[in-house]
């Protein structure tokens, strides 16, 4: 994925958007000229690199969006921290978790916030989606939960399981959680043009037959001369509504 998929900008612990025009004849867009994500707090094993300056430190990777009659985006963040192997002889059932912050800004042409909002995002348009690699005997499966918080409003919780058999080398797939048809719970942040953003992603796996083995990570790389992992993606959904004059 980190090869197919352009950044639309990303620094260490922010991302930066500006949408293409739309097409002729597509739906109307609702949605800022531009906006901001910051990494402002990170907690867990899966993630104690904050404000590590390693080139695969947990990050924003890239934005996406699709058109359903409304803008559904996405934004991912990659966790190179996250990645566990078990088997069922030693080891069967692991599980490693992050929960992360992001600060969410509107922004205007200057790239600076303007001095009326225009927009409310609306967190969870879409559920989740992970891109991991699997390497999974018979007998091991692969649980994905992501809990996000709404401000005291209660949580949304999303799930993706992965169960094997299933070959490493995978790592482009893309696994949306499962939601009922319709019944897609989404949280408009509480003020319009600024927010908070909080959500735990927590992997756990576990083999349940006598020697299954399986490892969930991202893609392998190499730098200044050691190994290390790109790190696996998890993709957040939102899109806006208009703000009230």
């Amino acid at each position: 994925m980190r090869s197919s998929n352009k950044v639309l900008a990303a620094l260490l612990g922010t991302a930066f958007a500006r949408p293409s025009p739309a097409d002729s004849g597509d739906p109307i867009r609702i949605l800022p000229y531009s906006w901001q994500y910051e990494i402002t707090a990170l907690e867990g094993p899966g993630c104690p690199d904050f404000n590590s300056m390693e080139a695969y430190s947990t990050r924003p990777t890239f934005g996406s969006n699709t058109v359903d009659g409304s803008e559904i985006y996405y934004w991912h963040f990659a966790y190179p921290h996250i990645h566990l192997t078990v088997d069922g002889d030693n080891t069967p059932e692991a599980s490693i978790w992050c929960e992360t912050t992001l600060k969410y800004v509107e922004l205007t042409k200057t790239g600076a916030p303007p001095e009326v909002p225009g927009y409310r995002l609306r967190l969870h348009k879409n559920g989740t989606s992970m891109i991991a690699d699997y390497g999974l005997d018979e007998g091991v499966e692969a649980t994905w939960t992501f809990t996000y918080d709404t401000d005291g409003k209660g949580k949304i919780t999303d799930t993706i399981t992965v169960s094997g058999p299933r070959a490493p080398g995978t790592y482009t797939d893309i696994s949306p959680s499962a939601s009922p048809a319709g019944k897609t719970v989404q949280y408009p942040l509480p003020e319009c043009g600024v927010g908070t953003i909080k959500y735990r992603t927590e992997l756990t796996v576990k083999a349940t037959k006598k020697g299954a083995k399986g490892t969930v990570a991202s893609e392998g790389v190499e730098r200044d001369g050691r190994a290390q992992f790109y790190g696996i993606q998890q993709g957040v959904s939102y899109d806006w509504e208009r703000c009230a004059a």
